[in-house]
């Protein structure tokens, strides 16, 4: 039985905390703001990157040792020092307050994990090990990156649109669920991958056009 519950989180807007203040603290950070969490950052020192983002206001900077009070209305926190008592300060702290959190390379000091990551678009894939191998889940997601090439963020763009157009022109459930269908098994993300625009448009309206 797996131990960890599958989920992708909506962060947008929620405050986040980053203990630490060095390299892995920053993508943690980058991750983070990506997805439009209001992050703060816990440190005494900062990389030249985090000091940016901190003076153009992207980030809150709580100069300092990590305090229980840096926890106040966070809904995730990422323990990333290279002090392991800190780390475990944090982990506790957070855990006794029932607020995710992780510490980076450490999986039994986390309530939960960070997968590896495959993103195109709005396609992300998620690869994760329960903490067993970090090693095969890098592995697995350079050959997940191979396999699905940037074309997947055009066909999505495009899927989008015509989700839109189709829900609003075709009433019946099982007949936009037919389209959609042929749509994604057909030779559309192929003809994307060859730049072969125009026949991307013939394929479409050929399967659209073809049901009614």
């Amino acid at each position: 039985m797996p131990r960890y519950y599958p989920a992708f989180l909506d962060i947008k807007g929620k405050k986040c905390l980053v203990a630490g203040g060095g390299k892995v603290a920053e993508r943690k950070v980058n991750s983070l703001l990506k997805c439009g969490a209001e992050v703060s950052i816990v440190s005494p020192n900062l990389t030249k990157r985090l000091r940016g983002l901190s003076s153009k206001g992207k980030t809150k900077f709580l100069k300092g040792e990590f305090k229980e009070k840096c926890l106040k209305d966070m809904f995730l926190v990422i323990g990333a020092t290279d002090n392991d008592e800190v780390n475990f300060k944090v982990y506790e702290s957070a855990n006794k307050k029932n607020i995710l959190v992780n510490i980076v390379d450490s999986p039994e000091l986390c309530n939960f994990i960070v997968p590896s990551v495959v993103e195109r678009g709005a396609l992300t894939i998620a690869i994760s090990t329960g903490g067993k191998s970090p090693a095969l889940a890098k592995k697995l997601r350079k050959e997940l990156e191979e396999r699905y090439g940037f074309e997947y963020i055009k066909f999505l763009n495009l899927m989008g649109n015509l989700r839109k157009r189709i829900s609003a022109k075709i009433r019946d459930k099982k007949k936009r669920e037919d389209i959609y269908k042929k749509l994604v098994d057909s030779d559309i993300i192929n003809l994307i991958r060859d730049g072969d625009n125009k026949a991307v448009r013939n394929r479409v309206k050929e399967i659209i056009n073809h049901r009614h």
